[in-house]
């Protein structure tokens, strides 16, 4: 019973996303910049999985930073 609590709890965490500094990780900016991008409705909008606990969609962080990316270069 404990090991199948814990892979649940895993999976959980797993499907609830990314966290903010996490995608500030992978945009390579600070953490305050991203909060700052969601008030601004600009890339992916975060979204409350508790009342403190913010999460980013993982597959809409990768393919907004490629999008970003290729924006970048072609200027």
């Amino acid at each position: 019973m404990e090991n199948e609590s814990a892979v649940v709890r895993h999976l959980s965490e797993r499907d609830a996303g990314i966290t903010r500094r996490e995608y500030a990780a992978l945009a390579r900016v600070h953490p305050d910049t991203i909060k700052r991008w969601g008030r601004a409705g600009i890339g992916p909008q975060p979204r409350r999985v508790g009342p403190r606990l913010v999460r980013y969609d993982r597959d809409e962080v990768l393919a907004y930073l490629r999008i970003s990316d290729g924006e970048v270069s072609a200027s």
